[in-house]
């Protein structure tokens, strides 16, 4: 896991630069044989848990750029918020909207790294 987590880490670090979000299947293209083809939810969360653990609690989680990027990964990113101990709106749209300003920060945080 910790493996899969550094190519996941640095592919959506250098989504956040190119100021765009993701989805899963675009990590599975751009990693390649590093991101098995087929990853339970749980171990998706495990993987994002991996990749968000040090980022300090007032910073966005890397992991928006996947709940802003694929419906589909939004309960991922709740649990995760969850493991981490980070507020999630619990009625979607609200919880979308959250995940987009999540965006907008995070991209403007690497803009320059």
């Amino acid at each position: 896991m910790a493996q899969i987590a550094a190519a996941v880490t640095g592919a959506l670090k250098k989504a956040a630069r190119e100021r765009s979000t993701t989805t899963w299947s675009k990590l599975g293209r751009q990693l390649g044989n590093a991101l098995p083809q087929v990853l339970h939810p749980a171990d998706r969360v495990e993987v994002l848990v991996r990749v968000d653990a040090g980022t300090p609690q007032g910073e966005p989680l890397l992991s928006s750029l996947l709940a802003a990027g694929e419906t589909g990964s939004l309960a991922v990113c709740r649990d995760l918020a969850g493991r981490l101990g980070r507020a999630v709106p619990a009625e979607p749209g609200e919880a979308r909207v959250f995940w987009q300003s999540e965006v907008l920060r995070l991209q403007q945080l690497f803009r320059y790294r």
